[in-house]
């Protein structure tokens, strides 16, 4: 018996470091990527591993997980009843093996990567279990989680104190443990094995305790990113900029979840247009403050319209007076989704188009009848361009939508008191809801805030970038100042949301795109990308506002002369590429967690490690009640496995499964003990002839090559019985 415990002791914390080297690559997905739910496929893993330590046969461990597969697939993606997601996956399959083929990895669908991401962690957490127990060697992947650790840590947002630090902590121990066990198999080092063990324990907590209290000098080596990045930029390139080795140069992109940083100018043009007005071009906006950034709500509402046809989206109040204006884009740049004023009527494009709007995000796409997101090269809109009555948002109501309210006033716990005290201290002795609003955008034009592209902090991990931005740093770029002017609004009860896209450019001086007379030409590039706010008045809607240093609100306001202007360096972001499903489309330029789906709240939200530790511990529990008792229910697992077990070699299977069984409830063999001394021994205990019985038939099978001439009932029932006394 003690002997089982130690097995399965050894065999728990085996598993149980194996499975979390593997969760370390799963950990960083979330900052460096745009995957989501990776605490889906980090409970996945869990259970593959889980499945090894109670040696589950195989057919039942691939159903426990394809069906695991099947459920995270339909709550993120498929939203149906189980038996249609088994149909929709092997469309997907068969749909997406000529893809596969031909090497369009745009066109795979969220669902299908998703999918195929399961069949790897599957084949990996094989992998380990084969290296593991067969091989007793993990050094190569050890290394190579350890680079992979670091080469992120030195070159994305990730940061891996704590990775590096479980790195060196328990994957020494499980090298140590591994060579220990290698060791052990050979019989003349046996008895030192335990000194090995104390050595090594020893030897590691040493090496820990020296590293965490011992003074740590600056670095005395340059930042490599800096020279990676310089050495592959061209040299008449550097020659004009060397900064180019000190910051990123990025355009737009969907991520927002982790913002700061420093950038440099991308002069790559990314649209023209032919436009009446100067104006902001909108593409989506965000409503989900983190503490570092922005995410998204969660909705699958999604309008669509035909080409030409009024969008039937209603902007603003029928009082706010309005001009109709149009205007033509013609994209230099590949992307999937559609820039474009706010006041949006029509879109017209000579191809057969379906245009889609995401009702969360505002975010729109031009599709194919089948879904599919097409990138435009050029189309004409129809807008309607504001004018705001001062009088009329002075005027405005207290709003009274609870659930926008509730919407566009969320902020996180973790805003620092000091930021809401600040908000009210702008406001204070200002009675109506604009004059508030003024009041904020007007705070960061006169206190000293400063606009900055290349000396911007990042938040560490208890930072919030707000927080940061207003008392610390008092210098940055739009998200900086955008994100802070909602943020402060939210703290007084005020709607308020994130919008970003474009601003007007830079007007191009007798361009000839063949436009209409009273157009400007309008070449919108990188660096124009940009972050503004909008902010909810009751009885007219959602009105823009800027409070960037440098930049002026492009809208006109009665009695108010507000000049568009557009700061010499705005914000980039990355540009998309590909063709992908409309849909998926969408949930990728989501933020990682916006997508977790309520029925997963309580299961799959982010962990902390407090609670993966509670976690843990419970199913440790319940691995140790199911040992424990596994006499008592162990055998009535085995009976139901064979009672409708079919071929010439169930006899033997049966006979040997029975050996186990006894062993397990005590009565062990000898080493020099033949079969039919132990089958007397077993009789003896039970007082019974069935087991002397089982060992002669066994035998005539095995070393008289002879087939069992009883029927398997018979034999059947005398194993039964010994099986039933192995549970009492």
């Amino acid at each position: 018996m003690m002997n089982a415990i130690k097995n399965l002791g050894k065999n728990l914390l085996i598993y149980g470091l194996a499975c979390w080297l593997l969760i370390e690559w799963l950990l960083p997905l979330e900052t460096v990527s745009d995957t989501r739910n990776v605490q889906v496929f980090i409970w996945f893993v869990s259970v593959c591993f889980l499945l090894y330590l109670l040696r589950i046969p195989v057919w039942l461990s691939a159903f426990i997980k394809i069906a695991y597969m099947v459920c995270a697939l339909n709550t993120l993606f498929y939203h149906v009843s189980y038996l249609q997601v088994l149909k929709l996956l092997v469309r997907e399959i068969v749909d997406h093996v000529p893809i596969l083929f031909s090497m369009r990895w745009a066109e795979l669908t969220n669902s299908f990567r998703s999918f195929l991401f399961f069949l790897l962690l599957w084949m990996m957490a094989y992998l380990l279990h084969y290296w593991l127990f067969t091989q007793k060697r993990l050094f190569f992947f050890y290394v190579l989680t350890v680079t992979y650790i670091t080469v992120l840590d030195t070159f994305t947002m990730f940061r891996g104190n704590g990775a590096i630090i479980r790195l060196v902590v328990f994957g020494f121990f499980l090298l140590s443990f591994l060579h220990i066990e290698r060791l052990r198999e050979k019989a003349s080092i046996a008895g030192g094995i335990r000194k090995w063990t104390v050595f090594c324990l020893c030897l590691i907590g040493l090496a820990f305790i020296c590293g965490y209290f011992s003074p740590k000098l600056p670095p005395k080596w340059p930042d490599p990113v800096a020279f990676v990045r310089s050495y592959a930029a061209p040299q008449e390139e550097k020659r004009n900029d060397p900064a180019l080795a000190k910051v990123k140069k990025i355009g737009y992109g969907q991520n927002d979840s982790r913002l700061g940083g420093p950038f440099i100018a991308d002069d790559t043009v990314v649209f023209i247009a032919e436009d009446q007005k100067r104006h902001y071009w909108r593409v989506e906006t965000k409503d989900i403050y983190t503490g570092k950034g922005w995410e998204s709500s969660d909705s699958v509402q999604v309008k669509t319209f035909e080409k030409n046809t009024d969008i039937g989206y209603s902007w603003w109040n029928l009082s706010v007076k309005k001009q109709t204006m149009t205007a033509s884009i013609h994209i230099k740049e590949p992307y999937f989704h559609i820039v474009y004023p706010l006041g949006l009527k029509t879109i017209d494009t000579p191809e057969d188009i379906v245009f889609r709007l995401d009702t969360a995000t505002e975010k729109m796409y031009a599709t194919d009848r089948s879904a599919y997101a097409i990138m435009l090269r050029t189309y004409n809109i129809t807008y309607e361009y504001p004018t705001f009555s001062i009088d009329k948002l002075n005027a405005a109501p207290p709003v009274q939508d609870e659930g926008l309210k509730k919407r566009y006033t969320q902020l996180p716990e973790s805003v620092p008191k000091r930021v809401r005290d600040l908000a009210k201290q702008i406001v204070k002795g200002k009675q109506t809801q604009y004059e508030q609003v003024k009041a904020i955008e007007q705070y960061f034009h006169m206190n000293g805030y400063v606009y900055e592209t290349s000396d911007v902090a990042i938040p560490g991990e208890k930072d919030d970038y707000v927080d940061q931005f207003l008392f610390e740093t008092k210098k940055g770029y739009c998200d900086n100042f955008s994100t802070s002017m909602v943020v402060l609004l939210r703290s007084l009860g005020i709607p308020a949301r994130w919008v970003k896209g474009y601003t007007s450019g830079q007007l191009i001086e007798g361009a000839t795109l063949g436009e209409e007379e009273g157009k400007n030409v309008y070449q919108v590039t990188n660096k124009d990308a940009h972050s503004w706010v909008e902010v909810y008045f009751s009885g007219i809607g959602w009105v823009p506002f800027e409070p960037t240093q440098g930049f002026a609100n492009p809208y006109e306001f009665t009695d108010l002369q507000s000049t568009p202007e557009t700061a010499p360096v705005p914000r980039q972001r990355r540009l998309e590429q590909g063709r992908v499903p409309i849909k998926d489309v969408m949930e990728q330029d989501r933020s990682p967690s916006s997508s977790v789906k309520e029925t997963f709240t309580s299961f799959l939200d982010i962990l902390s490690w407090k609670r993966i530790t509670i976690v843990v511990s419970i199913l440790l529990v319940c691995v140790l009640v199911l040992y424990k008792t596994r006499r008592k229910w162990w055998p009535y697992v085995t009976l139901f496995l064979f009672k409708y077990k079919r071929g010439n070699d169930r006899f033997t299977k049966a006979y040997l499964s029975l050996l186990r069984h006894l062993d397990d409830y005590g009565l062990k063999r000898k080493q020099d003990q033949t079969l039919r001394q132990y089958a007397a021994y077993v009789d003896d205990w039970f007082q019974t002839k069935e087991m002397t019985k089982l060992t002669l038939l066994y035998e005539k099978v095995i070393y008289q090559q002879e087939t069992v001439r009883v029927e398997w009932a018979e034999v059947k029932e005398l194993w039964e019985n010994l099986i039933k006394k192995t549970a009492s």
